[in-house]
């Protein structure tokens, strides 16, 4: 009599979700995204002023710093106001809380700024406290279906 083989269950497929309202993770995002854009062009600045110094290159430091520290704070309460549909958790700041076993990090970023990072890039995150995956681009549920309602009386 041949071995059994036991049978294997496929892998179960995780699909995003939507959230109720992108927005505030949208504004969120856009400010921060204006931070990172601050912080580079005054690394750039720092290191065109060592080749080269001048009364521009002075300038541009001193006003990217000055942009940077205002679009942090900025984007810090704004990255507050986001909120997780689920488990009411703030998923783009870290909080101190233990974050879930499916949570994702970029090395050597912090789990906040990693799901800032991934929703610039694909507009989708996980969050760092419940491991769901969220979609800014997927329409929610209780809008797809007016949507469907809308489209049928045409």
């Amino acid at each position: 009599m041949p071995d059994r083989v036991p049978e294997t269950k496929p892998a179960r497929v995780l699909r995003a979700r939507s959230l109720p309202s992108s927005r505030p993770f949208t504004v969120a995002v856009f400010f921060s995204a204006l931070h990172y854009m601050g912080v580079i062009t005054t690394a750039t600045a720092f290191i065109l002023f060592f080749y080269e110094p001048s009364q521009l290159a002075t300038q541009v430091i001193i006003g990217g710093m000055v942009f940077s520290a205002l679009m942090w704070v900025i984007a810090f309460f704004k990255r507050r106001s986001a909120h997780c549909p689920l488990c009411k958790g703030t998923p783009l700041i870290n909080s101190g809380a233990l974050a879930h076993s499916r949570a994702t990090r970029i090395f050597p970023f912090n789990h906040g700024v990693s799901a800032t990072l991934s929703i610039i890039a694909t507009q989708t995150f996980r969050c760092m406290y419940c491991g769901s995956d969220f979609d800014l681009l997927k329409t929610p549920s209780h809008l797809r279906g007016a949507r469907d309602e809308h489209s049928g009386e045409q």
